[in-house]
């Protein structure tokens, strides 16, 4: 499982003005280190799961009161 840079095409923007990247709905590829657009479970360059939520505390918090 390594990066093959089909992940490329999916490159997620970010946009401040609209919140978080977990909020707009982005997901992050551990293997590849990009944030994706994607809506599938797995990433569609290496395979790896994808993380669809936040690992610092505070920005798990202001996720979870985002989707109140």
């Amino acid at each position: 499982m390594h990066c093959n840079n089909v992940c490329k095409q999916y490159v997620a923007k970010s946009n401040t003005l609209e919140g978080g990247r977990y909020e707009q709905g982005q997901k992050r590829c551990p293997e590849c280190e990009v944030f994706i657009s994607w809506e599938g479970l797995w990433c569609p360059c290496c395979g790896r799961l994808l993380r669809t939520k936040p690992r610092a505390r505070k920005l798990k918090n202001r996720l979870s009161l985002s989707r109140r």
